[in-house]
């Protein structure tokens, strides 16, 4: 275990991934993608969710009280007709069960110069918990990755043909993702970098792919120590090199189980819902 971290539709619906091959060779580099994305905004990760929406799951017993994995899908404004509406998601994976959370609440127009909006209904929320039957199997080590060469940023391919997180995995764990679920109907993932003191010390990866049938979901940490003098680039292509301490969860599914819910209006005694932080008070960034 790295030494540096702490750690609508309302069934299984298709999301739209990139293609990936199995035999695709050296891991891809974290150095060809850019960690520029803010992960402290609501619904960014499994920790930020809002709490109005958190203790409305938790009331109800939607949470997984110790997930193995778990996060969030940030909220994209919609418009339908005269309707205008904000959809966001979640998904956490626990020993028993895989829950995915859909969210919608409308939204109107603010009157004043610009095309803003504020909500003005609750979340509704659309529950989809998917029991495991049968044996849960788990695997976990250590990892080493075979990066491929970095792509030349002064070429400009930084932000256009940045990874896919899959692909930044080692290769024997591509291959049992993929393998294990070659076309799924849920493909969800984040990595983010964790960065104290301006210095990146750890990589968070974790990945959900499931069916109808079967799930497959993966949580992988990596970190480095960093000594005085190390600068930022240093300590990214440490990063990029070190190897991964991976977990693995497969299981097969069983009946969804289906609860609809709404939140209400935060009261201010909930508080703001602040995340806990990384050991040594690093910071969070998520790749863009």
């Amino acid at each position: 275990m790295p030494d540096d971290h702490s750690s609508a539709s309302r069934d299984l619906s298709p999301r739209s991934r990139g293609e990936v091959d199995v035999d695709a060779g050296p891991s891809a580099s974290t150095l060809d993608g850019s960690f520029d994305g803010s992960a402290e905004r609501p619904w960014h990760s499994w920790e930020r969710i809002p709490a109005e929406v958190t203790v409305v799951l938790d009331h109800h017993g939607c949470v997984p009280k110790e997930p193995f994995v778990a996060g969030a899908t940030a909220p994209r404004t919609r418009r339908r007709g005269d309707e205008v509406f904000q959809r966001a998601g979640a998904w956490a994976v626990d020993r028993t069960r895989l829950v995915i959370v859909e969210a919608v609440r409308g939204l109107e127009p603010v009157d004043g110069p610009g095309h803003r909006f504020r909500p003005h209904t609750p979340w509704r929320l659309g529950v989809s918990s998917h029991p495991f039957v049968g044996e849960v199997r788990q695997r976990s080590g250590m990892v080493a990755v075979e990066v491929a060469a970095a792509a030349d940023s002064a070429a400009g391919s930084l932000d256009d043909d940045a990874p896919e997180i899959i692909d930044v995995l080692p290769a024997p764990v591509r291959r049992q993702v993929l393998t294990t679920v070659a076309e799924p109907l849920v493909a969800e993932d984040y990595l983010y970098q964790g960065v104290r003191n301006d210095i990146p010390r750890l990589h968070e990866a974790g990945l959900l792919r499931a069916t109808t049938e079967t799930m497959i979901a993966v949580l992988a940490l990596r970190s480095i120590r960093v000594p005085r003098r190390m600068t930022q680039a240093e300590a990214e292509v440490a990063l990029a090199a070190a190897p991964w301490h991976v977990q693995t969860l497969t299981a097969r599914l069983g009946p969804v189980e289906v609860t609809e819910l709404a939140s209400y209006e935060q009261d201010r005694a909930i508080a703001a819902n602040i995340p806990p932080e990384l050991s040594g008070g690093a910071t969070r960034h998520e790749l863009t």
